[in-house]
């Protein structure tokens, strides 16, 4: 078969997260054309993406040029393009709202095809969608025809909470990986050959690893929404699976750098000003107030020495928005 291109974690939304700048989707878009391209430079035999195409599970908060766009994106790529859908491509995790109400329903009327199960035709893919059949009990049945199938190598492709053995779960859910459920599935198809497992779902790079006899592949999402460190520094990619070595190979992308696409003056912002209140809330111990109230706290952060109108003016609206609870 050759190779086949794969990514995960798209979130194309126009209106960009609190964190990004309008950038975002653009960026994203940019990115998406870069894959088009290599496919056809590698000349790949289809390409898969892992889940959470969309950014908003509410399709009214989609907007229907996004969706155009990423049409005309599936039709650039002239080969077969499969979607195993993510949990932010559907409604209350219920897969049947993907055809209901759902942008990725109209992607997969547009051309794309549902990767759920094996792939149609004569390719090598197993899709396993957010929260269908990777949970303990679903997974010897989602996998067990594998022994009946005749290809050396397969890639399965899951949207899903997947953790190495040495990483400890960030996310809710994910404290208990499958990966050891889909070796156990996997142990004795072809034991001679090594089958891979690109997921989706966790945004922070993995790498490639291998477990009981599969090859775990994670190189971190297309899109950047969260200022987290890694986001900062990392290096935006696709990847590409090789059937006839089994062997994973990420291809890196022309993203935009981080200070074009995140917020950081704002982040900076936030920062000095969190510092200058632990500073003073450290210093309320010793010292002794008349009254101490909103006004009287922000009177002495003002007096504080390097503290900028910016910083006072955050600082005003953390304090205000404490002494309601922490509502807007």
């Amino acid at each position: 078969m050759g190779k086949i291109l794969c990514l995960s974690d798209v979130h194309a939304t126009a209106r960009p997260p609190s964190s990004c700048t309008d950038a975002y989707w653009p960026d994203i878009l940019s990115l998406l054309w870069q894959t088009v391209e290599i496919a056809r430079l590698t000349d790949v035999s289809a390409v898969v993406w892992a889940g959470d195409i969309l950014h908003h599970k509410a399709p009214s908060r989609t907007d229907h040029a996004v969706v155009m766009e990423l049409i005309r994106v599936i039709a650039g790529y002239q080969r077969p393009l499969l979607i195993t859908p993510g949990n932010h491509d559907m409604r209350h995790d219920r897969i049947d709202s993907i055809d209901a109400t759902q942008p990725l329903g109209v992607l997969y009327q547009a051309g794309a095809q549902r990767l759920e199960g094996w792939a149609d035709g004569n390719l090598p893919l197993y899709g396993v969608p957010w929260q269908q059949e990777w949970r303990e009990a679903g997974i010897a049945a989602a996998l067990g025809d594998f022994r009946e199938r005749v290809f050396s190598r397969t890639l399965v492709v899951a949207h899903a909470p997947i953790y190495p053995p040495d990483r400890v779960p960030r996310h809710e859910g994910a404290e208990v990986t499958p990966a050891a459920w889909w070796s156990l599935a996997m142990e004795d198809v072809h034991p001679d050959m090594t089958h891979g497992l690109f997921y989706g779902h966790i945004h922070e790079p993995h790498g490639t690893w291998v477990q009981d006899g599969v090859r775990f592949c994670n190189n971190g999402a297309l899109s950047r929404g969260s200022l987290d460190e890694y986001n900062l520094h990392r290096e935006v990619g696709c990847t590409l699976w090789d059937d006839g070595t089994g062997e994973f190979e990420f291809v890196p992308l022309k993203a935009l750098p981080a200070e074009e696409l995140f917020r950081l003056r704002e982040r900076d912002r936030a920062v000095t000003a969190q510092a200058v209140l632990g500073d003073f809330l450290a210093d309320v111990g010793t010292a002794r107030f008349g009254v101490l109230s909103i006004e009287g706290v922000l009177a002495r952060i003002e007096q504080t020495p390097g503290v900028g109108r910016d910083v006072a003016e955050l600082a005003a609206e953390l304090l205000a928005e404490a002494a309601h609870g922490g509502k807007r």
